[in-house]
């Protein structure tokens, strides 16, 4: 597992990148994936605000590639 350490601001973006990328391919996807990929996208949303609000300063991904980032304050 990679490890990175970040700003705010870009653990958000990363975040918010990540989510949209699950979102645009979800139309291609059987329904039973794709009801998978709206709670992972949920999950992810639900990570952003809790990042965006100071409420975790390190948190893990599993896809697309297993990384544990840590929130940097500078």
């Amino acid at each position: 597992m990679d490890r990175f350490f970040m700003p705010r601001h870009r653990a958000i973006a990363l975040i918010v990148s990540i989510r949209q990328s699950m979102l645009e391919k979800i139309d291609e996807r059987l329904p039973d994936d794709a009801q998978r990929t709206r709670e992972a996208a949920a999950e992810l949303e639900r990570l952003m605000l809790d990042v965006r609000a100071g409420r975790l300063d390190s948190f893990e991904l599993k896809s697309p590639s297993p990384m544990h980032v840590t929130v940097s304050t500078k």
